[in-house]
């Protein structure tokens, strides 16, 4: 394997061990319970990228033939409310500093999507391909959690780009 695929695996691993400081220290820092809870599963879901990507590592660092690593889907999805329960959910009161954390995150997992993208085009075998690919596809979904946060904070009305009432009749 190529020493650009070594680099891209470090650059990965910096980070998502940067993004489990940053989630953790958002999770300390907000009020916002849901919110909280979310830093701590994305927090969480970073390990187990970090601890992934030091697998496929070793592979390749020991000679051994690449075999696909399994990426979880991520822990989030366990958790979120279904659409038609939002309603339900008791909403709490976010303070700037909360919305700005989101907003940080967001950037986070859009620039670790395109990242894991970009790795997985360059690929030349189909393992790492599909290892960047399944990487990518979580950051996106943490993405989608987080944009659902941000709007549900925000209270415009929509959960996972879905209305959740209208002011029309």
């Amino acid at each position: 394997m190529s020493n650009e695929l070594l680099k891209a695996l470090k650059t990965a691993y910096e980070a998502e061990k940067e993004g489990l400081r940053t989630y953790l220290k958002f999770a300390k820092q907000t009020k916002v319970s849901s919110g909280k809870n979310m830093f701590i599963q994305l927090a969480l879901d970073e390990v187990d990228h970090m601890e992934l990507i030091e697998r496929f590592t070793n592979q390749i660092m020991e000679g051994q033939k690449v075999e696909v690593i399994e990426v979880p889907k991520g822990r989030l999805s366990k958790f979120m409310p279904d659409v038609k329960d939002v309603s339900l959910q008791k909403i709490d009161k976010a303070e700037l500093g909360d919305e700005e954390a989101l907003k940080i995150a967001l950037e986070h997992e859009r620039k670790a999507y395109e990242f894991y993208k970009s790795e997985a085009a360059k690929a030349e075998s189909p393992e790492v391909k599909e290892f960047f690919e399944k990487l990518a596809e979580v950051e996106e979904k943490h993405y989608n959690i987080i944009q659902a946060e941000l709007d549900t904070i925000r209270n415009d009305g929509f959960w996972f780009d879905t209305m959740e009432f209208s002011v029309e009749m």
